[in-house]
């Protein structure tokens, strides 16, 4: 839809078109602001599960476990696997730990895939560091200890394992288990980045965003976004769709913006619904349908577990309440309570985009399309 091309693309159209918002101007950099200082969510879900193949000559025997895994027989990777790994194979021993920490393997067994992982990890296996950090950090099947957390994603972001220097970056920035040092934090950030790594690019833009570390540059901002936004990041969507609502640092476009929120939103992110509850709300720029914003801002409600929006979509929900009908409320609910994840918002038809031509952006070697 956007965002990056090589030097040689030709740009991809964009479109612009102008609109008034009262409500916007007065709440975006608040939401904004909320939502780019949010922590990035460490949980065991970032363990690395992925079996990777032993890193030998290509006169090496096959790895019968990794064909085996990807044809779900998992009784012959376990076997094929346990082989290698007690004869020192790294690769081996890491997806071994995976069958464990996954219960693919006999059994699940939490401890035992840290074992396996802190084999690989003390032979230099990166991806093994990582999953050994990420198990002393959350206390999964070994004791809590911060210090060897932070020690073995050192050991994996200097691999340059990309999971590892975001991951590490986070701890510096935020101050956990080290002293924060911003500067340190960018530059794995940029490092991750480079390695196109959603996350990075996406903390690089709150960071030029808000000037953390370095001086607000909105454009550089817009780019690194931009970056994310291509590779499906929920957040970067949303963050890219407020400044082409917002029109303060792009032309404002309620259409791009409905599309880039759109996809964001079937992915499951809250403050994706919210925006579009605000645009239905409003009409700026389009139709005002409120029965449509009170779906959108029942679902932002729903999914807002954490309450990280201060439980603004309720209110708002509340709010229009006032000037529903019953049966208006009453179908706004149960296409909430319907909508699953991976689908495009309820009732939302996507506008059409215009196809005036783009502004090319130039950024460390590559080029951007921005609207004129």
């Amino acid at each position: 839809m956007i965002y990056t091309n090589t030097l040689n693309s030709k740009p991809e159209p964009c479109a612009c078109k102008p609109i008034s918002s009262s409500m916007y101007k007065s709440t975006l950099f608040a939401t904004l602001l909320c939502s780019l200082l949010s922590a990035h969510a460490l949980t065991a879900n970032a363990i690395t599960t992925a079996v990777t193949p032993p890193a030998k000559p290509a006169a090496a025997a096959p790895d019968v476990g990794a064909a085996a895994f990807r044809e779900g027989n998992f009784a012959l990777a376990f076997q094929d696997w346990s082989t290698r790994a007690a004869s020192g194979e790294a690769a081996a021993q890491h997806n071994l730990g995976t069958l464990y920490l996954s219960g693919k393997g006999p059994d699940k067994d939490e401890a035992k895939a840290m074992e396996w992982f802190g084999k690989a990890a003390a032979s230099g296996y990166a991806s093994s560091q990582f999953n050994l950090a990420e198990g002393y950090r959350l206390g999964i099947g070994v004791e809590k200890d911060m210090a060897q957390a932070i020690s073995w994603y050192q050991k994996a972001a200097a691999q340059g394992l990309a999971s590892a220097q975001v991951t590490l970056g986070i701890c510096l920035e935020m101050g956990l288990g080290v002293p924060k040092d911003m500067e340190q934090a960018n530059k794995l950030y940029r490092a991750a980045a480079d390695q196109h790594d959603a996350e990075a690019q996406f903390r690089l833009a709150r960071i030029f965003a808000l000037g953390l570390g370095t001086e607000v540059n909105q454009r550089v901002a817009n780019i690194y976004a931009a970056q994310a936004a291509n590779q499906s990041h929920p957040q970067a969507q949303t963050y890219l769709a407020t400044q082409y609502l917002s029109g303060a640092s792009m032309p404002r476009d309620v259409n791009l913006a409905i599309h880039l929120l759109a996809q964001a939103a079937r992915q499951g992110h809250a403050r994706a619904f919210a925006w579009l509850g605000n645009i239905y709300s409003e009409g700026n720029g389009i139709a005002a349908d409120l029965p449509r914003a009170y779906l959108y801002f029942s679902i932002a409600d729903r999914l807002d577990t954490a309450k990280e929006m201060q439980d603004m979509p309720n209110k708002q929900k509340l709010g229009l309440a006032f000037r529903l009908k019953t049966e208006e409320i009453q179908q706004a609910m149960t296409l909430a309570s319907e909508w699953k994840l991976g689908n495009l918002p309820p009732r939302l038809v996507l506008p059409v985009l215009n196809t005036n031509q783009a502004k090319p952006e130039i950024y460390r070697g590559e080029v951007y399309y921005f609207k004129n």
